[in-house]
C-alpha cells in the first residue's frame, strides 16, 4: 500500500473525504493540499511511497511535480471524458448534453488528457442548467472516489484502465469569458441559454458594452446569514 496519499482538493471535500480515505488505509497518511504551494512542499518533504489524488480542483499540478512521483497520479474530472478542460458543467448545459459524467483519469503533464480508469455516466432532462449539471457531476464524481478509494488507499498498484478516451474540445476559462461577453444584439434566447449555462452560480457574470459603457449583469456571492436570518434572496443586478 502507499505510505502517504496526498488529496488535492478544497477544504470542505478535504473535510469528509480525508476521514473516508484513512478508513480504506488506516496505515497510509492521508495529506489534505489546497493550493499548488502546499503541494509542492508535501511533495518535495518526500515521494518514495507518495500517491497523488486531485478532486474536483482547479488546481494544474506542473508536470516536473508530476514526474518526481512514484507511479500514476489520479484526478476525478466533474465531467464526462467528452468534456475535457475547465467548467464542463457550463458547457454540457449550454449543448444540451443528454448523458454527462465524471472522469477518473491519470494527470499527465497535458490537463484531462491522461489514461482513463473509470467513468461514472448519468442521462440529463433537456433544459438542464449550470448548477444542474454541476450537481449531477459532483455527485458523480463522489461515487467515482467512493468506488476505487479502497484501491487508492490500500493497493500500491497502478488503478487498471479502462477503454474509453477523451474527446471532444478542451475548453479554457478564456472560451467561458468569451462566452459571457455578449454583444447588443443577442436575442432572447441565445442570452437565455448563455445565462442559464455560464451565469447562474454565485459570483458569476455577464457584460454587454454599450455606447462605450460596460454594463453587467451578476449574480450576487452568497453570504453567510448569521443564525436565525431570513432567508432571504436576491436577483442578479446590473450596474454600469
Amino acid at each position: 500500500m502507499p505510505r502517504r496519499l496526498l488529496l488535492l482538493t478544497g477544504e470542505f471535500e478535504a473535510g469528509v473525504l480525508v476521514p473516508f480515505l484513512t478508513r480504506h488505509g488506516p496505515d497510509v497518511q492521508v495529506q489534505a493540499i489546497h493550493f499548488g504551494g502546499e503541494l509542492e512542499a508535501a511533495v518535495l518533504a518526500g515521494i518514495e511511497g507518495t500517491r497523488l489524488v486531485a478532486f474536483c480542483t482547479s488546481v494544474i499540478v506542473p508536470a516536473p511535480l508530476l514526474a518526481l512521483l512514484p507511479g500514476p497520479s489520479y484526478n476525478v474530472h466533474p465531467g464526462p471524458p467528452s468534456f475535457p478542460g475547465r467548467h464542463p458543467e457550463c458547457w454540457g448545459s449550454y449543448r444540451g448534453a443528454r448523458r454527462f459524467g465524471a472522469t477518473l483519469h491519470e494527470m499527465v503533464s497535458r490537463v484531462d488528457e491522461g489514461p482513463i480508469v473509470d467513468v461514472q455516466w448519468f442521462d440529463m432532462p433537456e433544459g438542464g442548467s449550470q448548477m444542474d449539471y454541476g450537481m449531477r457531476a459532483y455527485q458523480a464524481a463522489i461515487q467515482l472516489l467512493i468506488r476505487w478509494a479502497p484501491w487508492l488507499a490500500s493497493n500500491e498498484r497502478p488503478l487498471p484502465r479502462s477503454t474509453d478516451h477523451w474527446s471532444g474540445t478542451k475548453t479554457r476559462r478564456a472560451d467561458i469569458d468569451a462566452m459571457c461577453r455578449v454583444t447588443p444584439d443577442i436575442d432572447r434566447e441565445e442570452f437565455e441559454r448563455r445565462r442559464r449555462a455560464f451565469a447562474e452560480q454565485p459570483g458569476s457574470r455577464m457584460s454587454v458594452v454599450l455606447h462605450g459603457r460596460e454594463f453587467l449583469y451578476e449574480v450576487p456571492p452568497e453570504v453567510p446569514k448569521p443564525a436565525g436570518a431570513d432567508a432571504t434572496e436576491t436577483g442578479p443586478t446590473a450596474m454600469a
